[in-house]
């Protein structure tokens, strides 16, 4: 796809970070990840050397100068610098926790179906078994808050039967609250995350 194809997102051209992917029903997709701050810096893009294009366009690298004290400086590099990282981050990842990257939309639009049982049936959902990965990029492709991401997954635990119900409430209420901020996640994404993600809204 040409590089106009995709568009950076706004207000985060210029960033310093590194190059991660996920597999999506069989289909690897790259994009950029500013560690620092938690912020996703491009869209999904499912092809290798579009995404080593679009880093050395839009995005920095950190890099390791010849004298010592240049360790650490930040800077643009070029395509074949990124094309190594694009390659890298198909085997290994700095994303905090390690998540699993080997993602099925049918399982992911699986475990919204049985979300919405429990909160129809206001019983646990134990086959209730969404990856971590998918809310993780959302919120860093929306505000870049990890505490949405987070409260997310209190809830996971909650409706999955795993942790106890908070006084006062039902797994309905708590599978309702819980879609309600999954289909939150999806609205606020910015590039093409909201449609790379939208079996997760209901």
């Amino acid at each position: 796809m040409q590089e106009s194809g995709w568009q950076p997102i706004a207000g985060r051209v210029g960033h310093v970070g590194g190059i991660e992917s996920f597999t999506l029903d069989g289909r690897h997709h790259y994009f950029g990840f500013d560690h620092k701050r938690g912020l996703v810096l491009s869209p999904a893009i499912n092809d290798a050397a579009a995404m080593a294009h679009f880093a050395s366009r839009h995005m920095q690298a950190i890099y390791r100068g010849r004298l010592f004290g240049l360790l650490g400086k930040t800077g643009p590099r070029d395509e074949a610098f990124w094309a190594e990282a694009v390659e890298w981050s198909e085997n290994a990842t700095d994303l905090r926790g390690q998540p699993e990257r080997t993602l099925a939309s049918a399982q992911l639009a699986a475990s919204v179906s049985e979300l919405g049982l429990a909160a129809q049936e206001n019983r646990i959902a134990r086959e209730f078994m969404p990856d971590a990965l998918p809310c993780m990029l959302l919120a860093a492709a929306g505000d870049g808050s990890p505490d949405e991401a987070e409260g997310i997954q209190a809830e996971v635990a909650i409706v999955w039967g795993r942790e106890p119900l908070p006084p006062g409430r039902e797994i309905a209420d708590v599978a309702r609250a819980l879609q309600a901020r999954l289909n939150a996640l999806v609205d606020r994404a910015q590039g093409n995350w909201a449609q790379i993600f939208s079996m997760l809204k209901s």
